[in-house]
């Protein structure tokens, strides 16, 4: 039997030798997933088209869950009316209550949708290709306001005109043989795609079904979360799952009431600005300049931009002086949105500094375009919720602040009273001078001893 010190002497030795299997394992894991990446790569395009293919496949609930989402609100303020009356006079009211309140905000929806579609689309199409068809005149006009400005400048006004003579060549050229036709087809495959049709029309039964059972379908939701989970972790489930809901639609919802306000107090400056004489342009550009600004605005931070650059331009092809106008008009307009109606309707839903609001925008539009704008800020609010909730998990754990506040400045934590202390600039040196005297401070002590 072999000797008790012998036995700690060898699992002593065991001990200090490499762990061979540990490394093993990790280099193993390495190269596991580093094929699985090689994989995902090689295959990437194929898995993008079968996702395409799948999303196509799911757009009618797609299509459903966008409206019913968007409609909560309006069925739940039937619901909280019609209820109880039914409730206390009828056996079922309770069911009928939800059938007849979701047929009621389906009939409202759609009815506002098609309104909007009867107002606008007719005069927006005539709007387009009125200027579309004008386009040549109004560059025609251009040309001669500029050669008035210059006629005093005959080699500059030469030099222009040529240039300006080509480019305008290019944009006629462009809209007749690329713009127009290109915009006959999608309005003709718009109307005439009976897939979308199919698609939207599906897409409003499942928003029917699941405004009437998204009791059901809650309460399905949160009891697979509970035999998943632990109570703890399910309840924090569930708390996230909260606080996304109220973000995504406080913002969504106050964002697409608010982009319809200004829309509307655009197009009705513009057409004040038509009638008092300030502006000569068709009044018909009036709606189709209100679409854009409305559209763009929904765009958090840099909508006003986007939607001002395009009409802009659009004014400035019929006067330049006008253009001005409609600058100085939609700049009041943006800063009473910015100002006053924007913090009215959607308050601080977000949370989010201007900082991480652009930084988000510029995000998520780069990898999924104009819905990404429109989206990426709640998304970003709640990975952001996400991972300040897991940084001050992790302090708390540690017994460390979780105030941001104490991190300001050059303080450092002791490790041993973990406390903020103030630190000690410790620069290294940089010029040869700097470390001469860093070389003769650390060599002063060694020679005192050596006299000593």
């Amino acid at each position: 039997m072999q000797d008790p010190t012998e036995q700690t002497a060898t699992k002593t030795k065991l001990n200090a030798q490499p762990h061979y299997f540990q490394w093993g394992l990790t280099a193993f894991c390495v190269i596991v997933l580093s094929a699985v990446v090689v994989f995902l790569l090689r295959w990437l395009p194929g898995i993008w088209q079968m996702t395409k293919k799948l999303l196509g496949i799911l757009s009618p609930f797609i299509y459903g869950f966008v409206m019913a989402y968007l409609l909560v609100p309006v069925f739940n303020g039937l619901y909280k009316r019609v209820q109880p009356r039914l409730a206390s006079r009828l056996k079922n009211g309770t069911g009928i209550a939800k059938g007849l309140c979701s047929l009621l905000t389906l009939a409202i929806g759609l009815t506002v949708v098609g309104v909007l579609l009867w107002m606008v689309l007719p005069q927006l199409i005539v709007s387009v290709f009125s200027l579309l068809g004008s386009m040549e005149y109004y560059l025609d006009e251009i040309s001669s306001w500029v050669a008035s400005l210059l006629k005093d400048n005959p080699v500059i006004e030469r030099n222009f005109l040529q240039l300006y003579d080509q480019f305008s060549d290019q944009i006629v050229d462009w809209v007749q043989n690329i713009a127009l036709p290109q915009l006959v087809s999608l309005m003709t495959g718009v109307v005439s795609t009976v897939s979308v049709l199919l698609d939207l029309f599906i897409g409003i039964i499942i928003a029917l079904y699941i405004l009437n059972s998204k009791d059901v379908f809650c309460a399905q939701a949160k009891k697979m979360t509970y035999s998943l989970f632990s109570i703890d972790r399910a309840n924090h489930i569930l708390g996230r799952v909260k606080y996304v809901h109220r973000v995504f639609g406080g913002f969504i919802t106050g964002k697409l009431i608010d982009s319809l306000i200004i829309g509307v107090l655009c197009f009705i400056g513009l057409r004040l600005f038509i009638s008092f004489g300030l502006m000569t342009m068709d009044p018909s550009y009036a709606l189709l300049i209100s679409v854009i600004i409305g559209v763009t605005n929904i765009i958090p931070f840099f909508g006003p931009f986007i939607g001002a650059i395009p009409s802009t331009i659009l004014i400035m092809v019929i006067s330049p002086v006008q253009a001005v106008y409609f600058v100085v008009f939609i700049f009041a307009l943006q800063q009473f949105d910015g100002n006053i109606l924007g913090p009215k309707i959607l308050g601080d839903s977000t949370g989010l500094s201007s900082f991480w609001v652009m930084f988000a925008i510029l995000l998520f539009g780069g990898v999924f375009g104009f819905a990404g704008m429109a989206v990426g800020v709640p998304l970003f609010a709640v990975l952001y919720s996400i991972v300040s909730e897991l940084v001050n998990s992790l302090l708390r754990k540690r017994g460390l602040s979780e105030d941001t506040n104490d991190y300001r400045g050059s303080r450092q934590l002791d490790p041993e009273t973990r406390a903020f202390v103030e630190a000690a600039p410790q620069m290294p040196p940089v010029s040869a001078k700097e470390r001469r005297r860093a070389a003769k401070r650390t060599h002063a002590p060694k020679e005192h001893e050596k006299k000593d």
